[in-house]
């Protein structure tokens, strides 16, 4: 089967985790799945024309076209539409007629995959990781944006969340289609069993984006402070995509600086090496979906203590972690406590174990293969 991937979210060099759970997918799809990702890349550097870069991957080809853009919003919109039209046309020509478009988070890209379909009939399925349709971002997901991305749900083949929530926030936006929930995956052979060091510090781990209204970073600070009051035997390690003065700040004029460790941003080698030596993984998230760090937190057999934000509740039971409700701080206070006591207790070989049969590439890659051979007939 040929796909053409179309990437809403793609890493980029000034954010190079932006998306890499996209092209986790992909790169799980069976051998038999052919694959090209295309994308328009707005090059600072390019004065003269556009030109295409063909970079050759183990599981894909990435055809991404350079441009410079012009200055006005309207036309830089119209030229990447010609361009995503001329990329499409080089792929017919040098490679494939694509059976099938995979679209990855539906804006802006579910306009070209949706024009697409109706100019030549090439049927797409959405794969949807976005937070836009959870109930704390209703003031944002309105109007003409909202009929927009509606229209782009319901125009899918088939559409596969990565939960079972994020499918019911869709269908309450008003998207009603074929739905499939397909977990985020994790890489098995780089998160591996973990062992934590069996000192008297207990090492809990938190890797997020430190964008507070998203994952409510204040509120897990200022718990620490009160923690520390109560005992000293942990560290708190922080691996974070960006920057956070603000943050860092607070913890030194707080005296947090011995309990509070900011690593910075790490690659996905690294970031296993921590879990690695991690007694519990920490979430407070005001609303996820599926986060990437609690699937690789179970492929560590690190247990996980976060709140029922979006699917994280259909993943996180007893014997994996403990749940909380969203922005209690008393509760987080309380189950940090159990988990410094008690995060040793937990059967990690059990819990690494639920990873592979539910997170693994061979798992989710062969889930992704049965949605798109349904999508095409087959």
């Amino acid at each position: 089967m040929n796909i053409l991937h179309l990437l809403s979210w793609f890493p980029k060099p000034d954010d190079p985790t932006l998306g890499n759970f996209c092209i986790r997918q992909i790169n799980a799809l069976p051998e038999d799945c052919h694959s090209i990702i295309l994308s328009v890349y707005e090059d600072k550097n390019l004065h003269g024309k556009p030109f295409i870069d063909q970079q050759d991957n183990e599981h894909f080809t990435h055809l991404q076209i350079h441009f410079s853009a012009p200055k006005c919003k309207f036309l830089k919109k119209l030229r990447i539409l010609q361009l995503y039209q001329s990329g499409l046309k080089y792929i017919r020509k040098h490679f494939f007629n694509p059976d099938l478009i995979h679209l990855h988070v539906a804006y802006p890209l579910g306009q070209v995959a949706l024009l697409w379909k109706r100019l030549y009939k090439i049927p797409y399925v959405l794969t949807e990781h976005w937070t836009i349709y959870q109930p704390q971002n209703d003031a944002l997901l309105k109007g003409r944006w909202k009929r927009l991305i509606v229209r782009i749900g319901n125009n899918a083949s088939a559409i596969l969340p990565v939960s079972l929530d994020l499918q019911r926030n869709m269908e309450r936006a008003g998207i009603h289609n074929k739905f499939h929930v397909i977990y985020n995956l994790v890489q098995t052979d780089t998160f591996r069993l973990g062992a934590p060091q069996q000192d008297e510090k207990k090492q809990i781990l938190h890797v997020s984006t430190l964008r507070d209204e998203a994952k409510n970073f204040s509120g897990i600070l200022r718990v620490i402070e009160r923690l520390k009051e109560i005992r000293t035997d942990f560290e708190l390690h922080i691996i974070h995509d960006y920057d956070a003065p603000q943050f860092k700040t607070y913890v030194k004029e707080q005296h947090l600086d011995e309990f509070v460790i900011f690593e910075g941003r790490k690659t996905s080698e690294e970031v296993a090496v921590f879990f690695y030596k991690s007694d519990f993984f920490l979430l407070f998230s005001n609303f996820e979906n599926l986060p990437c760090v609690i699937v690789e937190s179970f492929a560590s057999g690190v247990p996980v203590l976060s709140t029922n934000a979006g699917g994280i509740a259909e993943i996180v039971d007893d014997t994996r972690g403990r749940i909380i409700r969203i922005g209690d701080e008393d509760a987080l206070l309380d189950q940090l406590q159990f988990m410094l006591d008690h995060a040793r207790d937990f059967d990690r070989e059990a819990i690494r174990a639920y990873a592979l049969r539910t997170f693994s590439a061979e798992q989710i890659g062969g889930e992704i293969w049965d949605a798109y051979e349904e999508a095409v007939g087959r």
